[in-house]
């Protein structure tokens, strides 16, 4: 689910370019510390989430059922994860700005404090920019790199152009979420194939997008392997 695309503010994608630096370390470091936020059972269980309607939508019950066992199995491992923090709805940060479409907290919510759970991560670029500037042409550069599985590299063309750029955070209330698979599970196993499609959008709804700083060089951090071949995001 992880979705990794440089996304401009007004432009999904600015074309490709060819010819990338290579990472610096403080790059490098910066964008494993942002992956290392994210949750391998959440982002499964909501990428299992995702197949699953599309399974439903294409009259594929067998396929969402087995999606559908694999999420909860996930969910459930995700109960002991590190990566869950609590925190109310109204204390979250929302970003400069969102992926279009995408919820971001309620600064009203009265709702208590509940585990979230980190499941999604994207790039966004907070500046205006057009699509023949320099700093166009730098981020149609990191996406090229981005396409060929190496996010460091994407970092450090943005770093050498000082495009801003935010990593935004995806989400989700683990035992909401969790509690609507279930309830999916169930309906799907009555043949209520409507009813589990509605419970799963709730959970996909329950999502809510936070803002991280890619900026920074962590210490103490071991690089982990860059994630490839990750989908685009929905466009702005």
């Amino acid at each position: 689910m992880k979705k990794i695309a440089f996304l401009p503010a007004s432009l999904l994608m600015l074309g490709t370019a060819i010819g990338a630096a290579h990472a610096s370390p403080s790059a490098g470091r910066a964008v494993n510390r942002d992956f290392a936020k994210l949750s391998a059972d959440g982002s499964r269980a909501f990428d299992d989430i995702a197949l699953a309607r599309t399974a439903l939508a294409n009259n594929d019950t067998a396929g969402a059922r087995k999606l559908l066992a694999d999420a909860n199995n996930a969910l459930t491992r995700a109960k002991g994860d590190d990566k869950v923090f609590m925190k109310a709805e109204s204390a979250l940060t929302a970003p400069r700005k969102a992926p279009a479409g995408a919820h971001t907290p309620a600064a009203t919510a009265t709702t208590p404090a509940v585990a979230w759970l980190p499941v999604d991560g994207e790039y966004i670029v907070t500046e205006d920019l057009e699509p023949t500037s320099p700093k166009g042409t730098a981020v149609a550069t990191a996406n090229t790199s981005l396409n060929k599985g190496k996010p460091a590299q994407a970092a450090q063309n943005l770093q050498v152009a000082a495009v801003d750029v935010d990593f935004v955070l995806a989400i989700a209330p683990l035992d909401a979420s969790a509690s609507d698979v279930y309830r999916a599970s169930n309906l799907l196993a009555g043949n209520d194939v409507k009813s589990a499609d509605s419970a799963l959008q709730d959970a996909q709804n329950s999502i809510r997008f936070v803002s991280e700083d890619m900026v920074g060089t962590p210490t103490g951090t071991t690089p982990a392997a860059a994630p490839k071949n990750k989908k685009k995001a929905a466009g702005h």
